[in-house]
């Protein structure tokens, strides 16, 4: 059954702002709060809990009660100082987890990753956006020319290498019956713990088909069946990017494709299915890969209806188009 989605920015009446240039690691979590916990003017909260706040970490759960599988992620400056701008080098750090004991210690943990808010001006508005559900959310920190009036490509759908913080948190849609690894948290295909971030530590950067082999690089998962072994499993895309640029909203996207999370090639699927660590683990929520992409020199943020629901359009890390939309109302 569908699950509604809601939508937080920071343009809501109410909402929390992000004022500092690269933002700090207080500020962020006044958001995620806001988003998650609290509420804020009129929008209530996903409904996540905040297990623990202190000054190593603040970590968050997923709602048990309306299906989430109750992972968890933790989120805390790199350089401990949670009211210090952040930057490339000392970002705030984030790291899913089956379970964490403390602020500190968890059991199951993927990857480390690290994110800032790209915005270093002082008096620039540094955008922000949060879609979710009970059990999991996509964040969105961004450049944003509120009056369409400046052209850099920093403020547009295709960043053309300039940094724009996209990242998912929570369950992915599972394809097992039972699945003890579906909490991941990333912005990026990873190899090891990562402390820093550059214009490809972005969802955007999403470039992985399904017809290419396994990686060195993905998304840490756990075993189904609970056990300490885990793969690396990519977001695979169906229709590659394109340099063509399309700038009619009435525009026929074509097809549409989920976006899958695949540890091998899509032929390599072998006839008998591994139950616990399968080549095809789930899929991404809300996410659709598009055969055209649409507006690459709109100004961000863009939207778009597709069979009948609201879309909100990724950016594209590079300076193609951006095929990759996220599902405004249920997923």
């Amino acid at each position: 059954m569908p699950t509604p989605v809601t939508v937080y920015r920071w343009d809501d009446a109410g909402a929390p702002q992000i004022t500092e240039p690269y933002g700090t690691a207080n500020q962020i979590k006044a958001v995620l709060d806001a988003c998650l916990v609290n509420g804020y003017g009129a929008k209530q909260p996903l409904g996540w809990s905040k297990v623990f706040d202190d000054a190593n970490g603040v970590v968050y759960q997923n709602d048990t009660s309306k299906g989430g599988s109750g992972g968890m992620v933790r989120f805390w400056p790199y350089a401990g100082d949670w009211g210090g701008r952040l930057s490339t080098s000392s970002g705030m750090l984030f790291q899913a987890a089956k379970s964490f004991i403390n602020s500190e210690v968890s059991h199951h943990s993927g990857f480390t990753q690290s994110f800032y808010h790209p915005v270093s001006s002082t008096t620039q508005t540094k955008a922000w956006v949060v879609i979710g559900t009970a059990s999991a959310f996509y964040l969105i920190l961004a450049w944003v020319s509120e009056t369409g009036s400046n052209n850099h490509p920093r403020y547009k759908v295709s960043a053309s290498n300039y940094y724009q913080c996209e990242l998912f948190v929570g369950d992915y849609t599972k394809d097992l019956a039972a699945d003890a690894g579906q909490f991941i948290a990333f912005h990026s295909p990873a190899s090891s713990d990562e402390t820093s971030s550059n214009w490809a530590s972005s969802l955007g950067s999403m470039v992985r088909d399904i017809g290419s082999t396994s990686s060195t690089t993905g998304v840490k998962i756990f075993a189904a069946d609970n056990s300490t072994s885990f793969e690396l499993y990519s977001p695979r895309v169906t229709f590659e990017r394109s340099s063509i640029h399309i700038a009619d909203d009435s525009a026929e996207i074509l097809g549409i494709a989920p976006i899958p999370l695949m540890n091998d090639a899509s032929k390599n699927i072998p006839a008998l299915i591994d139950p616990t660590k399968p080549t095809l683990r789930g899929y991404m929520p809300g996410l659709i890969n598009t055969m055209r992409g649409l507006n690459k020199d709109s100004y961000w943020p863009q939207e778009l209806t597709i069979d009948g629901h609201r879309y909100f359009q990724l950016h594209s890390a590079d300076a193609n188009c951006s095929h990759v939309w996220i599902n405004m109302e249920q997923w």
